[in-house]
């Protein structure tokens, strides 16, 4: 996992956010304007995305290094592995159709 400083980033990135999510929670009860609401909102998901660029960075630093160095060529496709599935690239290049050789000069829906 991460070191003691980047754990303690972390969670006070976290602090962070739930006092934001309680924040937003009093505007709905107050009925704040929901422009207002949806600013907060985008706040909220844009900690969170530094909240993963930290971490994943932490990640990538340690346990994916450390597996990238290993003999064992069944933990590097793991965390390799690891990283396209956490970013949906697994599934988009398997779920790629490709056309045949023989039609692969044509576009769908044309003769």
């Amino acid at each position: 996992m991460a070191s003691e400083t980047t754990k303690k980033d972390l969670l006070a990135r976290l602090r962070t956010i739930e006092g934001h999510v309680r924040g937003i929670q009093r505007m709905v009860e107050d009925d704040a304007y929901c422009i207002d609401v949806i600013h907060q909102v985008k706040a909220i998901q844009q900690a969170l995305e530094r909240f993963n660029a930290v971490l994943l960075s932490e990640h990538l630093n340690t346990c994916v290094a450390t597996a990238i160095r290993s003999d064992d060529p069944r933990e590097r496709e793991r965390v390799v592995s690891e990283l396209l599935q956490v970013f949906g690239a697994a599934g988009d290049a398997r779920s790629t159709r490709r056309l045949p050789v023989r039609d692969a000069g044509k576009r769908p829906g044309r003769t």
